[in-house]
């Protein structure tokens, strides 16, 4: 008997032992930029230019703020140790892979050690006439956790923005919003464009409608409120920022795909002003509260009122300011498209309610899930991709009148004081 206990016992010890050592020594966390932007997640931003029919270069910006800096030796300096792989798929969450690398850098930690892009670029073989997925992996060998997002690389034509590469002050820039009267440097991947024709769009658009809202959406136009032709004599271009709106540019006047630049504030992607503080606030605000503050003298009194009101003292009113105008923020960030983010239907979604528990992704659609899963009362928010000339990151909420509950649910605890968190 005492035999057959031990068998049993060393089993055990056999089994569990090699699960232990079976667990993989990294985590992996979804990057910043792919699902849910909190604090301690890694931003991480891409831009793909097509060099040729057959390559395509990729420029990385890791912004080093959680990364993790150690010293291999006493004697040595502080680094950041990060691997960063990638894999170009067929499309998105295939299994054939085009072509794959991989490579390290090491960034030393300076005297003045603090928050900075660490930039990088690699050459992938992707023929023309074809669109990919690609698939990118940060890692970070300090911290043990690997981070993930993803690019679409678009090389069916010659017409789309990554035939484009955007420069300010001689470097490559990872975003697509600039000041007004700024000079924008922006190269084309062959010298054979001889003239291009930059249109120019000044509409201003409203906040999203409820997810309940049957009413219809302000209407996207394609037709620009003024044009200008440019004849070329080398593949690169200068353009000047407009006061407001932005910027289309196309290379063939029978197509709608090209490169859009925006003219935002200086403060985008936070909130710039008053006026702003109020438009944004529209979600969790009733009408009367919207119109008293947006015809009062003193706009910046009337919704800190607002705020002081609703959380019932200045020091609660400071909390929830800083977490609501945050997510208007991270919503700018990561859901801007023709228009700001904190506009869009994921922005709404991700203002009032927060990071969802689970988010599901296709080159189609996003699904975002609050509570857990298999509970009946989990909220689902299913988000269909647009084809858009303008942006490549716009997703149109798919709109129910069972929505109306949680929604106004979330809406309440904002104005009961409280961050609504449902995880």
């Amino acid at each position: 008997m005492n035999g057959l206990i031990n068998f049993i016992i060393l089993i055990f010890i056999v089994f569990f032992g090699s699960f232990c050592s079976s667990r993989k020594p990294i985590s992996e966390k979804p990057s910043k930029s792919i699902s849910n932007p909190d604090s301690d997640l890694l931003e991480v931003n891409a831009v793909a230019y097509h060099t040729n029919d057959s390559i395509t270069t990729v420029f990385l910006e890791i912004i080093n703020e959680n990364l993790i800096y150690k010293r291999p030796d006493t004697s040595s300096a502080f680094y950041a140790d990060v691997k960063i792989s990638y894999r170009l798929l067929v499309e998105q969450g295939s299994k054939k892979i085009i072509d794959s690398s991989s490579y390290y850098i090491a960034d030393k930690a300076t005297e003045n050690f603090g928050l900075r892009s660490i930039t990088s670029s690699f050459n992938l073989k992707a023929k023309r006439q074809e669109n990919y997925f690609l698939d990118l992996q940060i890692t970070d060998l300090n911290k043990k956790i690997k981070y993930t997002t993803g690019l679409n690389i678009y090389k069916k034509n010659n017409f789309s923005e990554q035939n484009f590469l955007v420069t300010y002050n001689n470097a490559v820039t990872f975003k697509k919003n600039f000041l007004k009267n700024e000079t924008i440097i922006v190269k084309y991947n062959t010298q054979e464009l001889k003239q291009i024709t930059v249109n120019y769009l000044i509409k201003e658009f409203g906040p999203a409608r409820p997810p309940f809202s049957m009413q219809e959406a302000d209407e996207l136009k394609y037709k620009p409120d003024s044009s200008n032709k440019i004849n070329l004599t080398s593949n690169e271009f200068k353009l000047i920022m407009p006061e407001k709106g932005f910027i289309h540019v196309n290379t063939d006047a029978n197509e709608l795909e090209g490169l859009t630049l925006f003219t935002y504030d200086i403060t985008f992607p936070g909130v710039s002003n008053s006026d702003e503080m109020i438009n944004c606030t529209r979600y969790i605000m009733n009408k009367e509260e919207f119109e008293t503050c947006k015809n009062a003298n003193d706009k910046k009194t009337a919704i800190d009122n607002f705020w002081i009101t609703i959380a019932g003292s200045k020091e609660r009113a400071r909390e929830l300011l800083k977490r609501y105008y945050g997510r208007v923020k991270e919503a700018n960030k990561y859901y801007s498209s023709y228009t700001q983010g904190w506009k869009t239907d994921r922005g709404i979604i991700f203002i009032v309610f927060g990071p969802a528990t689970y988010v599901y992704k296709n080159k189609n659609n996003e699904t975002w899930v609050y509570g857990i899963e298999s509970n009946p009362n989990s909220v689902h928010f299913n988000f269909m991709k647009t084809k858009n000339p303008f942006s490549d990151n716009d997703y149109i909420l798919e709109r129910s009148v069972y929505l109306k509950d949680p929604y106004y649910t979330a809406v309440d605890y904002w104005r009961q004081g409280r961050i609504y968190l449902q995880h």
